[in-house]
């Protein structure tokens, strides 16, 4: 279902996109959607799930102080970003949450997959979810554009 423009003159529905009123003429204003961005926030809720249960459940991130304290923080940052992806707060700190998320749960898990290969049932490749999110982050420019204030 597409959005419409409600007209300030007189009220009419106008179809997304036209700059002037269907029925009196007047000036419309042009609508600014907000960009969404659920595939990063739905693979930062992914990785920190991955993350958190693996702190429950896996003896060798247990077995580590480190590693504990490090998919702690890389769970907490995914899920603070993804909540900001969320609202749509486009801010430094959603910036600087996603990529240190994504930077530390990808060498997190790539360590300890490659630990873990000589440990039968420990874990798996955990490390793509982190690697696709960089690659989404990165490919979503809107991101990066600085904010309009009006």
């Amino acid at each position: 279902m597409s959005e419409k423009v409600k007209c300030p003159r007189c009220g009419f529905e106008n179809p997304a996109g036209m700059k002037f009123c269907g029925n009196c003429g007047a000036k419309l204003k042009p609508t600014v959607s907000q960009p969404e961005f659920k595939a990063l926030e739905l693979l930062h809720v992914t990785g920190s799930i991955y993350l958190l249960v693996s702190l429950i459940f896996n003896s060798l991130v247990q077995a580590s102080q480190i590693l504990t304290i490090l998919y702690a923080a890389s769970a907490l940052l995914g899920l603070y970003a993804a909540y900001k992806l969320h609202r749509g707060d486009l801010d430094g700190s959603l910036k600087l949450a996603s990529i240190l998320a994504s930077i530390i749960g990808l060498s997190v898990t790539s360590f300890t997959f490659l630990i873990g290969l000589n440990v039968k049932g420990v874990i798996g490749p955990a490390w793509v979810i982190f690697a696709v999110t960089i690659y989404t982050f990165l490919r979503e420019k809107q991101i990066f554009k600085p904010r309009q204030t009006s």
